[in-house]
């Protein structure tokens, strides 16, 4: 395990203040590189609200008098190995090896803001932001180098982590001795010069994943290995369906067992015990009875259901006359797609632990949008988002599922309310019944087709899967892309229980369509 995570999940035991200046005095001094590339972050991607990062920097990477370097960003690491990729291109860029360097990512407290990992953006916009900043930082070494060495930054090269004499190679200084005892801020306000992909030599190459070696023998830290002091296993009583109401409730059978307490807070009732076990065993014997709104639909009506309740169509991609060319089509075939709900389904269902100290809250989570989660637990605490840090350890998987952070929210009211280190689970039943669904869709399409094979009409309608993968991607000069509501953001009332983003919203059913 990296001395950072051993730093993040044994010895953190309050949320320490870091501005710049507490940042530098935290991790020692060192070369901190800013950039200034907020575009680069993807909030200009077509369709997405522009980010609140930071327009000082939006990502930085140190360098430390031990040569060690950090990258930092507000990204998780669900398994996809962003770790290492990103490790790979600073170390490309910088002239580094790769063991040196230490990607932190996901904390909001170290990171920049980040509006989240989805849409496949890791790569695409944060990686050259990346390599910019290190493309930068080695500049900045070649020049702290000259002034040491007596030569022209012209004169110089980079290898390995040490700048050196190219006349000379054995004349060389290390990037830790040229960061030694120095704080240097620069900002970046134009594109670095970055390496050609022609002269790659870490990018691009098979590494080992830099955390396999945590990942195959157990020492991998996820959400639910964070062990705090004090620390209390959380279950909630949940109700037998959606939209239930507490009608009554006894827990003095639960609060009879030993070590057993009970919290309340509206609806949200918990037991808490020092044991997963414990806790499991005294929220079942908690009595309660709760209302329930009677569902009128199951799997044979939903679809009906739906598109009784479906927005009118508004044409996405409309040209020609689709019906006057299905008139003069040798065939035409008019099928109906209907795909179903389909769970997230995560090897790692919701977790997290709060924490409440000093009127702070630190938070370790399994999340996709670590800094949506942290703003989310100072709305409900009542705290500043500064007065509020949320830890993102490894992600057993998220698939747009882990986007929402209702199991976040839950262990901060707990934690609140128990005063002491809360660690909350979701059984694999709750994973079930509380993360958001695939929403179900239905596709009709209508094609002509002329005595020669060609498509002459295409009329092309979807509801509640938006028209994401439904591009039309051969000549038809008469045709018609049309949605019913904006896919999985479905009015409220359509669907029976809440939907969400799951894996490329929407493509996965128009594509198979």
């Amino acid at each position: 395990m990296s001395d950072y995570l051993r730093y993040a999940f044994e010895n953190l035991t309050k949320l320490p203040e870091l501005d710049r200046r507490d940042f530098l005095k935290q991790f020692g001094a060192g070369i901190v590189i800013l950039i200034s590339l907020g575009d680069l972050l993807g909030a200009q991607e077509p369709g997405r609200r522009r980010g609140r990062a930071p327009e000082d920097f939006n990502a930085f990477l140190r360098i430390a008098e031990d040569g060690s370097i950090t990258g930092f960003t507000g990204k998780a690491e669900l398994g996809q190995g962003a770790t290492t990729s990103l490790a790979q291109m600073l170390a490309e860029e910088l002239d580094a090896p790769m063991d040196s360097i230490t990607m932190v990512m996901g904390d909001t407290a170290l990171c920049p803001w980040d509006m989240g990992t989805f849409g496949s953006m890791t790569t695409r916009f944060l990686g050259p932001v990346f390599r910019q900043a290190a493309a930068e930082a080695r500049a900045v070494l070649m020049a702290l180098a000259a002034e040491e060495l007596g030569v022209a930054a012209e004169g110089l090269g980079t290898r390995d982590g040490f700048v050196f004499v190219s006349a000379e190679p054995g004349r060389r200084v290390a990037f830790g001795a040229l960061a030694k005892g120095q704080a240097i801020h620069r900002v970046l306000d134009q594109q670095a010069v970055i390496q050609a992909a022609a002269d790659y030599s870490v990018v691009g190459r098979d590494h080992l994943a830099v955390e396999s070696r945590a990942k195959v023998t157990g020492a991998a830290v996820y959400a639910g290995d964070v062990r705090r002091p004090g620390m209390l296993y959380a279950r909630i009583a949940r109700p037998p369906a959606h939209d239930s109401r507490l009608e009554s409730l006894d827990t003095s059978r639960a609060e009879s067992m030993p070590g057993v307490r009970v919290v309340r807070d509206g609806d949200l009732i918990a037991a808490l015990a020092p044991t997963p076990d414990g806790a499991a065993e005294a929220v079942a014997a908690i009595r309660a009875t709760w209302s329930a709104t009677q569902m009128t639909v199951d799997q044979d009506s939903i679809f009906d259901h739906l598109m009784a309740r479906a927005p009118a169509a508004q044409a996405q991609d409309e040209a020609g006359d689709p019906a006057a060319a299905e008139q003069r089509a040798a065939h035409v075939a008019a099928l109906e797609y209907r795909n179903g709900y389909v769970a997230h389904a995560p090897m790692e269902t919701h977790t997290a632990v709060a924490e409440l100290a000093g009127g702070k809250a630190t938070v370790w989570a399994s999340t996709q949008t670590p800094f949506s989660a942290r703003d989310e637990v100072a709305q409900v605490l009542g705290l500043s988002a500064e007065d509020v840090r949320v830890i993102t350890p490894f992600v057993g998987g998220g698939f747009g599922g882990k986007g929402q952070n209702p199991q976040v929210v839950e262990a901060a009211r707990i934690a609140r309310l128990a005063g002491a280190p809360v660690h909350l689970e979701w059984t694999r039943e709750e994973e079930f019944f509380y993360d958001t669904f695939m929403p179900a869709a239905v596709v009709k399409v209508r094609s002509g087709v002329s005595a020669e094979g060609l498509l002459v009409s295409w009329d092309y309608a979807v509801a509640y899967a938006g028209t994401r993968g439904s591009e039309v991607i051969y000549h038809v000069p008469d045709r018609r892309v049309a949605a019913h509501g904006r896919g999985w953001r479905a009015a409220p009332g359509s669907h029976p229980f809440g939907t969400g983003a799951w894996r490329a919203p929407g493509a996965n059913t128009n594509a198979f369509a």
